[in-house]
């Protein structure tokens, strides 16, 4: 048993999800802010996390829930942007767009919960084949993100993307197909062995009818099988809407929701008991499913806090690519990027399959390890980049002066954990590059600037950054 399920199981289901507050054991210093923010908000600024040490647990979780005061503004922007990745009609735009999204939003966190909800009603465009979809279907997601479950679940089973993906367009009373009526219970609210083939043959019956028609989602009655349909027992002349309704007031569904946002948010390695999450379960379903009350008590809690989930989940290819660039401060192409996290494993709105990403450990192989170090060396080494990505500037501008305060720097701005034997290490190997360097025709200020890539660099690549 691993340390982080023991931690896990020893927390008392009674208190553990109450609001953390420091005490003389766990203060809430750059480690914690640190934390909190790799997991919910794509990584941060040195400002940020400075920012959240002086203001405390309870203000900074709810900044993150309610993001920045210039979040209109952007959202405009976006807006006319779209219209052009639509016309272009290429599915590389529409991910740029995204990725201009991860890298630039003042509300982190939603995009955070967008990308995921984008894993667990995964679409793909190489089926549905329309850029203008695809991004209705990304911003239908974005709407609902941090709102309620039970209404993104509506939204889902009548939008157009998904209608084309998981084939409703071709359920018709005289042939039902059981695509996403199988999916709608396995993958997107009840998990696997709470329902049964019967249950999926009736609520296939009562999802019948429904089509695309000029990128519109469209009902058609004559298509639709309006007779009696027994679902979990309960009979009636069910339409896609009960469909979804009977998901919601099925026992399963909230300890199913919760159980993948636990993995997602808290901790992919340890396993909660069904005793733990009793408590968010049940608040979780009388709240009418509210995901902004859910969030807040998971990264307001003392299980957050503790050793079950600090560096307890493996980064996927876009919170590797995006915390990196936020941390740095740094402007990247977003084409680049998205390439990046493509060549990693993660190419959005191209998910593998209906299941998703299987993500956590299969993040990380020798070949996706390899493209995480060719993008963190892209990523510090200021050639190339415009300038716009650079280690050095942060550097200057924090006036590090030498290799112990630059590893220093660095190893806190993304791990927040600079133990001296690590800080060492990286001197070190800064130490014998200087020597290296003073080989070549280099002066003062660009040999001091290389350094201070190369620091960043080494913190980058080494294995505890490859964990959120």
């Amino acid at each position: 048993m691993s340390d982080a399920q023991q931690i896990l199981d020893r927390l008392p289901s009674g208190t553990a999800w109450d609001a953390f507050f420091p005490n003389r054991k766990l203060r809430w210093d750059k480690v914690l802010v640190g934390h909190l923010y790799r997991r919910a908000a794509f990584g941060a600024t040195w400002e940020q996390i400075e920012a959240g040490v002086t203001a405390g647990p309870r203000a900074t979780v709810a900044q993150l829930l309610e993001g920045g005061p210039d979040h209109a503004g952007f959202e405009a922007e976006l807006a006319r942007l779209r219209r052009g990745v639509i016309d272009s009609g290429e599915i590389e735009q529409l991910q740029a767009l995204w990725m201009h999204r991860l890298l630039s939003s003042p509300h982190p966190l939603l995009e955070r919960l967008t990308l995921f909800w984008h894993d667990h009603f995964a679409t793909s465009n190489a089926k549905v084949a329309d850029v203008a979809l695809m991004s209705r279907q990304n911003e239908t997601i974005r709407q609902h993100a941090l709102g309620h479950f039970g209404e993104l679940l509506q939204e889902m089973t009548r939008d157009p993307a998904m209608l084309i993906w998981l084939d409703s367009v071709l359920n018709r009373k005289a042939a039902p197909n059981e695509n996403y009526a199988r999916e709608v219970f396995e993958l997107f609210s009840l998990g696997d062995g709470n329902y049964t083939e019967h249950d999926i043959k009736e609520a296939a019956r009562a999802l019948t009818g429904w089509s695309v028609r000029d990128r519109q989602a469209v009902f058609d009655p004559s298509l639709h099988d309006d007779g009696e349909k027994t679902i979990f027992g309960r009979t009636g002349p069910w339409t896609s809407g009960d469909v979804v309704r009977l998901c919601l007031e099925h026992p399963a569904c909230p300890r199913f929701i919760v159980r993948k946002l636990f993995r997602e948010f808290v901790s992919d390695t340890a396993v909660p008991a069904d005793e733990l999450l009793h408590p968010l379960v049940n608040e979780f379903r009388l709240r009418n499913f509210d995901l902004a009350w859910l969030m807040e008590k998971m990264l307001s809690s003392w299980v957050f806090y503790s050793g079950a989930a600090i560096r307890q989940r493996v980064k996927s290819p876009v919170e590797f690519v995006v915390e990196t660039v936020r941390g740095l401060e740094g402007r990247v192409s977003p084409r680049d990027a998205a390439r990046a996290c493509a060549e990693m494993g993660l190419a959005l709105f191209l998910p593998p399959s209906v299941k998703g990403w299987d993500g956590g450990a299969d993040w990380l192989n020798s070949s996706t390890l390899l493209f995480r170090q060719n993008a963190a060396f892209e990523l510090t080494r200021g050639a190339g980049t415009g300038g716009r990505c650079d280690p050095a500037r942060l550097a200057t501008g924090h006036q590090l002066n030498d290799a112990a305060q630059q590893a220093r720097f660095f190893l806190e701005l993304f791990h927040q954990r600079a133990d001296t034997a690590t800080v060492d290490a990286i001197v070190q190997e800064l130490q014998r590059e200087q020597a290296e360097s003073q080989r070549r025709p280099f002066n003062g200020r660009a040999r001091q600037a290389q350094l201070a890539r190369s620091a960043a660099h080494f913190a980058l690549t080494m294995p505890e950054y490859q964990l959120g």
